[in-house]
């Protein structure tokens, strides 16, 4: 009481205050702004008040309501801002105050009064405009007034009375004229919320199927979807709401069962007596286009809005009685809408209706079998979207059938062959793309290097080119598991049958939809069903599947027909290998006998995607069979992989399958491997004495043993370390050393001390005569120098062998094979030689008794290679050269000094092909003629502004067989230079080409060290040094006065 007390007296003043006001307005002597004030004081002292539970009843909303009504009475002379604070307040009281408890006479005044002042051009105000406040302040109040009847049976039955039913019927037409047809946002919710209270606590159900055409046709407008306006989606839900439940009401199955029986003719006749057998069939008639339109809003993206479309599509199947004909579209609705929504409530909904009523079962195995029919068709269009839309609609529906218990065996094989269709079809390139043709050869495809040989063991989707299909191809893969979780036996059964019969993309999508099935169904059978006693048999016909996958596996890996297989079958068939690893364990080692060398071999593919696809499968080969790693996994069964790769070669097999496999063995297991190859080796050397006469074979032969001895120089005992560098200066500790001055005074002293030698000689007295024969001194002489010669001879230590001496035997064999095959007709392939020798020379070069003999075997035929017609092996000659003279030292300075008038004259070439790629038209100008050749010799200057262009703008003023010809030939020179003690006129000529290079720290440093002075001469020539300035006090001028004086 104390409460009730305490609010009175704070609504006291504001509401005497307005009455105050009020008065005066009604005598015509009041002011407008004065009005809104206190309005302003009473809806703030109310919300308020209100803010508090419980806080305002009845009498005190009495109490507030009498200033109020004043203010309502004059409402044609008030501004429209009182009007909207009266109706806020009103709504105040109206939710807090009233209640349930307001007057019926009073309440349908404020109907009347709200309806009007909610109409967009009201009559008997001040204003002929109106406010979107204003009327949204009056369809709160007419919601609070609707709510408000729900807890009052005689407010509801005074509301619902005949006499009222016009008046209520022109307060839902404006209603609905502000939830269409309102501006502000604000108004149309608020309009529907109060059409949903009116539907559902006011209206009786003569009213809502009275009522019930011209809201359906109003909220239909609302409903369908327009680009011009979106519609907010509370406005959409509460409309969709209002409409579930008018059709709940007046056509639900439970409302119109006993239309249909005569002895309940009294009953129907006390629940309405509107609702009638004619009345039904012109509802059904009319309102099938209506739903039809209001589905459409199954396409916005608000997840309210779609839950409520679902309970209205639930709503219409539960009034199939009437809607018969509109209960396949809605349960197609319901379908969309299950597969879009991540809730479960939807679709358990849907499938308790399913279950429960077979009439509905049969309706959506109709709806299933169309969209099945029709999936082809709709995977040859371009929207990928729309595909897997269908896709999940499929799945959706699917899992709703299984679930209800309905048998689906003619379903199942339907799915299967219609899924199988559709991956083929999407497999297929997009008809604007053409086919890639991988042009690179065998050879090419084995520059692959197998990289992360500790990779994941997980595959990537093997049948994802483009990446539109990624998201089909799953959405697939998800509906095939599906059904294979319910009917494996059918679906392995189907796919099986039909896999090896196959083609194509038909025969990959069988394949890959068997295995996924497969995959699914062994992975589930070895988690908790394990423990469980029942066996449904699953599990055992996965295995016998997965058995079959193998030997199909194993017969696409090792075909060895003329046809190529398509990577996409052979990926699949990888995995096939894989798993069945997996499920054996430990047991897998006895088949790797047939399993490990295709895989080897699919490794040499060229296709970057399936080589990966190889190096996972052995990863996983290696982790099911209890190895440590790939390379234990190949070293351990090394006996039968080399036997099958020589058996090969040696049985008149020129494919390249067997170099393939050896090279990535050598690979993946490394110099460990190398002790085990020497059969194999000598194999591949009789096939090249064999098959010389095919190129392509004996190039990818020798590539393979160009990757063997790149393995085979990387072992401990073969590399090149800096001890190993220090060891071979024996080679140049004789190069020629410029004079200095301490030097040259010793040399004359030396002089000076034989001259007096040789006169002393002279002037020494002469020997007097022998006391002995001249023969017996001769022999003693003799022996004597006998015996100091074999004191000074030395016994012969025998040569020490070589480091590794099979690997170093093999790299050595490698080497020297090479001889006879440099003058081949294939540019690629001497490149590739000459490279194979730049491999082993580092290792080779540890044993200087073979090494020094197989540079001599080799020189003659690398020393023609610079007479090539193909610059890049003439740059890879120029390498080798380099890397001999860094080696061998002093053992290739006769040879070099036989190569320089050749050096230099290509020397002179390359550079005048440089200036005058830079300058096209200088006519000879900046260019001396060499004594040694007549080509025109370009001066350092043209020459180094030349260099300084192609530096800037390499593909502007050169080719790229110029710039690598150009880089191979300084390192030569560089090289020589270094490693080389050359004559001081060779010297000469060597800085006089490097000269305009000499910016390169590497090149200043290999002359520097040779002769610094000459260096520094040329580069003060060249105006890269500044010459040096003489001392200011004239020291050696003064000194030279004091001495002549």
């Amino acid at each position: 009481m104390d409460r009730r007390n305490e609010v009175f007296q704070r609504l006291k003043p504001p509401c005497v205050a307005l009455s105050q006001v009020a008065l005066t307005l009604s005598a015509a002597r009041g002011d407008a702004s004065q009005l809104i004030a206190k309005l302003e004081d009473v809806q703030k002292t109310l919300q308020s008040v209100a803010s508090r539970p419980a806080s305002l009843d009845s009498k005190l909303a009495d109490y507030v309501f009498f200033p109020l009504s004043q203010v309502l009475k004059v409402s044609q002379r008030v501004p429209i801002r009182a009007l909207e604070l009266t109706l806020q307040c009103l709504a105040i009281i109206l939710e807090h105050g009233w209640r349930s408890q307001i007057q019926p006479q009073l309440a349908a005044q404020v109907v009347i009064l709200c309806t009007l002042m909610a109409e967009e051009n009201p009559n008997g105000l001040s204003s002929a405009q109106t406010t979107h406040e204003l009327r949204t302040n009056a369809l709160d109040c007419l919601r609070h007034v609707f709510e408000s009847a729900s807890g009052s049976s005689e407010l509801r039955d005074a509301m619902t009375a005949e006499s009222n039913v016009p008046q209520l019927g022109q307060t839902i037409s404006t209603i609905l004229d502000n939830v269409l047809g309102a501006r502000s946002i604000e108004t149309q919710i608020a309009a529907s919320r109060a059409l949903q209270a009116l539907v559902t606590r006011v209206a009786t159900i003569d009213i809502q199927a009275g009522f019930l055409p011209g809201i359906v046709s109003k909220l239909t407008k609302l409903l369908t979807p327009k680009t011009a306006q979106r519609r907010n989606h509370e406005v959409l839900v509460r409309a969709l709401e209002s409409l579930t439940h008018l059709f709940r009401a007046t056509l639900g199955d439970e409302i119109t069962a006993g239309l249909t029986e005569d002895q309940h003719a009294s009953d129907r006749a006390r629940l309405s007596r509107v609702v009638d057998r004619k009345w039904l069939e012109t509802a059904a008639s009319q309102l099938k286009p209506a739903i039809t339109n209001i589905l459409k809003v199954r396409e916005t993206e608000r997840d309210d809005v779609k839950i409520s479309l679902a309970q209205f599509c639930l709503t219409v199947m539960h009034c199939r009685r009437t809607l018969e004909d509109s209960a396949p579209i809605c349960l197609e609705t319901l379908l969309i809408l299950c597969s879009e929504q991540s809730d479960s409530i939807i679709t358990s909904q849907v499938g308790l209706l399913v279950s429960q009523d077979a009439s509905v079962a049969a309706l959506l195995q109709v709806t299933l079998h169309d969209w099945i029919s029709s999936l082809p068709t709709k995977m040859q269009a371009a929207d990928e979207a729309v595909k897997v839309e269908r896709i999940g609609q499929i799945s959706t529906a699917y899992d709703i059938l299984v679930s209800s218990g309905t048998d689906t065996t003619v379903v199942d094989k339907m799915l299967v062959d219609i899924l199988r269709d559709s991956v083929a079809i999407t497999l297929q390139p997009p008809r604007l793309a053409q086919k890639e043709a991988d042009i690179r050869p065998p050879v090419q495809s084995m520059e692959l290097d197998v990289h992360d040989r500790k990779s994941s063991t997980e595959f990537h989707t093997p049948l994802v080119k483009y990446r539109a299909q990624d998201e089909v191809l799953q959405t697939i893969e998800k509906l095939a598991n599906s059904i294979s979780r319910h009917s494996y036996k059918i679906v392995s059964g189907e796919l099986s049958r039909t896999m090896r019969q196959s083609l194509g993309e038909t025969q990959i999508a069988t394949f890959w939809l068997l295995f996924n099935t497969t995959q699914r169904a062994l992975e589930e059978g070895t988690g908790a069903d394990e423990f469980l006693v029942i066996d449904n048999g699953t599990h055992s016909i996965a295995s016998e599947k997965l058995e079959d996958l193998y030997a199909f596996s194993l017969d696409i890996l090792t075909d060895n027909s003329e046809d190529v297989a398509d990577p996409r079958l052979q990926a699949l068939a990888l995995r096939s290998l894989a798993l069945f690893s997996r499920i054996s364990g430990q047991d897998f080692r006895h088949e790797l006998i047939d399993a490990l060398y295709p895989v080897l071999h699919s490794l040499a593919t060229p296709d970057a995607l399936l080589q990966q696809d190889s190096m996972t499968t052995l990863n996983i080969f290696a982790s099911s069979c209890g190895y440590e790693s790939v390379e234990n996994l190949i070293v351990e069964n090394v006996d039968y992989l080399t036997n099958a790769v020589s058996l090969r070669l040696n049985a008149f097999d020129v494919s390249p399958q067997a170099p393939q496999v050896l090279l990535m063995m050598v690979r993946l297991a490394g110099p460990s491997l190398l002790p085990y190859l020497e059969d194999t080796v000598d194999s591949l050397f009789a096939a090249l004495q064999d098959y010389h006469g095919y190129p392509l074979l004996v190039e990818l032969i020798f590539r393979v043993l160009s990757v063997v001895a790149e393995e085979g120089a990387k072992m401990p005992q073969l590399a090149i370390t800096d001890g190993t560098k220090q060891d071979l200066a024996k080679y140049y500790e004789d190069r020629w050393q410029p004079v200095t001055i301490d030097g040259l005074a010793a040399f004359l002293h030396e002089k000076v001390a034989e001259e007096e030698h040789i006169t002393a000689a002279e002037i020494k007295e002469t020997e007097p005569h022998p006391k002995r024969p001249w023969k017996s001194i001769d022999e003693n002489e003799t022996e004597e120098t006998g015996s100091a010669e074999d004191d000074q001879r030395g016994v012969d230590i025998p040569d020490p062998p070589p480091p590794a001496p099979k690997t170093y035997g093999l790299l050595l064999r490698i080497s020297e094979l090479t001889q006879h095959f440099l003058p081949s007709a294939s540019a690629s392939l001497r490149s590739s030689l000459l490279n194979l020798i730049k491999t082993t020379t580092p290792a080779i070069s540890r044993h200087e008794n073979s090494f020094l003999p197989l540079i001599n075997t080799l020189w003659p035929e690398v020393v023609s290679r610079l007479d090539d017609t193909e610059p890049y092996v003439v740059a890879t000659t120029l390498d080798l050269i380099a890397m001999l003279c860094e080696h061998a030292g002093g053992f290739m300075r006769t040879r070099v000094q036989q190569l320089w008038p050749e050096l230099q004259e290509m020397y002179n070439k390359t550079a005048a092909n440089i200036v005058q790629s830079v300058q096209p038209r200088s006519h000879g100008t900046g260019k001396v003629k060499d004594q040694h050749t007549t080509a025109m010799v370009p001066s350092n200057t043209a020459l180094s502004l030349a260099l300084m262009r192609i530096k800037a703008t390499p593909a502007d003023y050169s080719d790229t067989s110029t710039r690598l010809l150009w880089t191979s030939l300084l390192g030569a020179i560089t090289s020589i230079v270094k490693h080389i003690s050359l004559a001081p006129e060779m010297f000469d000529h060597a800085v006089e080409m490097l000269a305009p290079v000499l910016d390169d720290d590497e090149t200043r440093a290999a002359l520097e060290a040779e002769n610094a002075d000459a260096v520094w001469l040329v580069m003060l020539r060249g105006g890269k040094v500044s010459p040096p300035t003489p001392p200011q006090d004239d020291t050696i001028n003064s000194t030279f006065v004091q001495v002549a004086g």
